[in-house]
């Protein structure tokens, strides 16, 4: 088991590794760059070199990119959907070159149209992206609370994606909060084996490669994704002791996208993460990284 939570990359990629060892981060995941903007960061192959160097040395693991929220793979726009299909390849080589796990992807929506239509875009956008890029990243699909017409709610609606599209270089995201959202009742022992036995069947849990660490704002079933702080929502913390303490996860990088205080989104996320330490069994505790006291600011191009 190993924890962490998204960072921001705002200032450069050396303050993203800055941001992780300070929540004292074993994985982590990033957006590329801004995630409402349709420009991706540039190579820069000093600055790329130095990032992997960094995490390395701070033994920061796996590391995951998360696609921008623009993209709308399910899209029936064309315009939009080929420019989804362009950043999502632009995507997989940033991670490629940050030696990234793989990109997280939201699969968009088909605005009020045939849902069956705009799974079948997925696909056929999953395919085009992956075989624009070489490399081993993966294209990692994150269930979603299943807002009006959003692709993804269902574990059975992933494993379709993915056997259409074939699991060659795909993962699965396991977001929390969007699974309760949804309608599986993962807080009782009896609502995480269901889920987990109908990822099984339809996709294999080995194509898990993350789960994304959020308590619920929503209640269970409301389709509404919010996000909670840690134990504070409708997961709440004996929710989060089933999760933890499920063998079939144990082994996943747990990575935190609570919500922020603004101007103090450090002291959130120490405080989710003393919370979920507290929740995690001892004998399941992964121990804490060192802690970073003193920041230094590297030129690009050397390692941290």
């Amino acid at each position: 088991m190993r924890i962490g939570f998204h960072v921001s990359i705002g200032g450069g990629m050396h303050r993203a590794l800055e941001a992780a060892r300070q929540r004292r981060c074993q994985t982590m995941q990033v957006f590329s760059a801004a995630p409402s903007t349709w420009m991706r960061r540039k190579s820069n192959p000093e600055e790329d070199a130095a990032f992997v160097a960094g995490c390395q040395q701070a033994d920061i693991r796996p590391v995951f990119t998360h696609a921008p929220y623009l993209l709308n793979l399910a899209s029936a726009d064309r315009n939009l959907w080929q420019k989804g299909v362009s950043v999502l390849a632009q995507e997989l080589n940033i991670a490629n070159r940050w030696q990234a796990l793989g990109v997280v992807l939201h699969l968009g929506s088909a605005g009020g149209q045939d849902p069956v239509k705009g799974l079948k875009r997925v696909i056929k956008a999953i395919r085009q992206a992956r075989d624009r890029t070489d490399g081993p990243s993966l294209v990692i699909l994150e269930n979603c609370a299943g807002q009006g017409s959003v692709v993804g709610r269902t574990m059975a609606e992933i494993g379709e994606i993915i056997a259409e599209a074939t699991p060659e270089r795909i993962g699965v995201c396991l977001d929390t909060a969007h699974a309760f959202a949804a309608g599986y009742a993962i807080n009782t022992p009896d609502g995480l084996d269901e889920m987990l036995q109908e990822a099984e069947s339809a996709f294999g849990l080995d194509l898990v490669k993350l789960i994304h660490l959020n308590d619920s704002r929503s209640a269970l079933g409301s389709r509404v994704d919010r996000h909670e702080d840690i134990g504070r929502g409708h997961i709440g913390r004996e929710g989060f002791q089933v999760i933890f303490s499920e063998p079939r996860l144990r082994h996943l990088p747990f990575i935190m996208e609570t919500p922020k205080i603004p101007g103090d989104d450090l002291a959130d996320d120490l405080s989710n993460l003393r919370r979920v330490r507290r929740i995690i069994p001892k004998d399941l505790r992964p121990p804490l990284p060192p802690l970073l006291i003193r920041i230094i600011h590297q030129p690009v191009g050397r390692t941290f």
